[in-house]
């Protein structure tokens, strides 16, 4: 439910004709009621009890997930894979849009406590759950066609099935947007495990069964139905519909500028496959899946881990006056030193890790999980910058950066697949982020406020951890081991450089977090 976070509203509340949320008009007031509502706690340790059971969500998610795609490997075949990839991009691109920003509304809307967003939440739900029904019918009436179009005509009936997850990802924007400006992950840990143990157990029962595709898209759907469920419950709140115009307004002009950024950012993530499987076909499609979640190790951890805390924790650093630059220096840093050594060991590591792991039947996806562990790094800065110019305001901006991104990785993915197939695939994507989506997040990042030079300083401990690790790395690729004793000590490296690098930037991050307001 990537759609849940993602928004803009002004930070001139009342400007529309809406009720004035009671906030304060000094930066420091701002801060002291952030403090009262969270029992006196500065904004690091919020942050970080919320970074942890955050971690701690994300990391059992992906274990699990980790290990059943290892057993579906075993039981299904690549086209199988192929056709349920065909079904999860087309619900990415609805679910990216599909609460018209009312979740991202209510995480940014200034104030503190419930009590600032209580009068949107009627208005909310109802623009998001009926947003929700209007891409459920959308895509039941046009799955041939989507189907045809993704080069696997025969996942139309998994793309309609799928599209029950918009629905349900309407009814969940609300309770799980009250969780997230809240920091309240010891909640939302309960019901996105639980919703993963049960998408795991219908899937595996399901693949057992000989569903093949189905299989994945039921499972999918249990588990979603049961995270809604629980967030409602956790959130203590229900389904309270009404339309109130002026909130309406609010929530519309987030939802319009969202719809463009939102919308552009998930096709430039989805055109690997969209590429692969309209000119290389449904096998091609299941190798690319694979790569692909493999390849989003670290980068699901981390936006994982940090997507459900960085807009709120951007939102209130500027809300209470604080350096916005040393906040973000300290979050990218932190990022950084977890995200960069993990995508140059998948990039080296990728043969031994596939054939140890999946076996040789998919060893043509090693060279293209090399380069899109490369890409993936990319689109880690580029869901924090994202999340960073939502809390600054400059949403508008960010449409041209992934705009730009998306109109230099179209030709080069269509021109790599005709030249070399999937590895020319997936190698574009590592070329366009090199060249073309890391310097415009970087001018994102000016855009929003911060100092260049600051966000230098936090990440220049990670580069140079992952160059250390990158020649490490290819040197234990060269003493010619055998594939398990290679993944096994390339694992080990990894670990050590991430445990280190990772617990000092850390304490670097709260401290600039607990800085006092200017």
């Amino acid at each position: 439910m990537r759609g849940l976070e993602r928004g803009e509203v002004s930070a001139e509340s009342g400007r529309d004709g809406s009720p004035d949320p009671p906030t304060s008009s000094h930066p420091s007031d701002a801060a002291r009621h952030l403090g009262q509502e969270d029992g006196g706690a500065g904004l690091g340790a919020r942050v970080r009890r919320g970074l942890g059971l955050s971690l701690a969500n994300t990391l059992l998610s992906r274990v699990g997930t980790f290990a059943m795609g290892i057993v579906l490997a075993r039981l299904l075949a690549p086209d199988e894979f192929g056709v349920y990839a065909a079904a999860l991009v087309v619900q990415h691109l609805l679910l990216a849009v599909n609460d018209l920003g009312a979740a991202a509304a209510l995480v940014r809307q200034p104030g503190s406590g419930r009590s600032a967003v209580r009068p949107l939440l009627p208005t909310a739900w109802t623009l998001s759950v009926l947003w929700g029904l209007v891409g459920f019918l959308l895509c039941l009436l046009s799955a041939p066609l989507l189907a045809e179009a993704l080069g696997s005509p025969e996942a139309t009936g998994v793309i309609r099935l799928m599209s029950v997850n918009v629905v349900l990802d309407g009814f969940a924007a609300v309770p799980g947007a009250l969780l997230t400006r809240e920091l309240a992950q010891a909640r939302r840990l309960v019901a996105d495990v639980s919703g993963m143990a049960l998408n795991l157990a219908v899937t595996g029962a399901l693949a057992v069964l000989g569903a093949g595709a189905w299989s994945l898209a039921g499972g999918n759907i249990a588990g979603t139905a049961l995270v809604v469920v629980l967030l409602v419950v956790l959130a203590g709140t229900r389904p309270r519909f009404g339309l109130h115009r002026a909130h309406a307004a609010t929530i519309t002009r987030c939802g319009a500028a969202m719809l463009g950024s939102s919308t552009v950012l998930v096709l430039a993530q989805a055109t690997p496959q969209l590429v692969t499987g309209t000119l290389l076909g449904a096998s091609a499609l299941g190798l690319l899946y694979l790569a692909s979640n493999v390849a989003n190790w670290p980068a699901a951890i981390v936006t994982g881990t940090v997507e459900r805390v960085a807009l709120a924790t951007f939102s209130r650093v500027r809300e209470r006056g604080g350096d916005l630059s040393r906040a973000v220096s300290g979050v990218f840093g932190l990022v950084g030193v977890v995200v960069l050594p993990g995508g140059i060991g998948l990039a080296v590591l990728a043969e031994p890790l596939v054939l140890v792991l999946y076996g040789p039947d998919w060893s043509p996806a090693a060279m293209a999980l090399s380069g899109l562990a490369v890409a993936a790094v990319a689109r880690v800065v580029s869901e924090l910058v994202f999340n960073l110019m939502v809390a600054a305001g400059a949403l508008a901006s960010s449409v041209g950066l992934q705009l730009a991104w998306l109109l230099a990785l179209v030709p080069f993915s269509c021109v790599g697949a005709w030249w070399w197939g999937l590895t020319g695939v997936a190698w574009a994507q590592a070329f366009v982020a090199a060249t073309v989506a890391l310097p415009l997040q970087v001018w994102g990042a000016h855009r929003a406020g911060v100092r260049v030079r600051e966000l230098a300083r936090g990440v220049w401990p990670a580069s140079v951890l992952g160059l250390v690790l990158l020649l490490a790395l290819l040197a234990l690729r060269l003493t010619g081991l055998t594939a398990v004793v290679e993944l096994v000590v390339g694992v080990v490296l990894v670990g050590v450089i991430v445990v280190l690098g990772g617990l000092r930037q850390y304490r670097r991050c709260r401290g600039l977090l607990d800085e006092p307001a200017r």
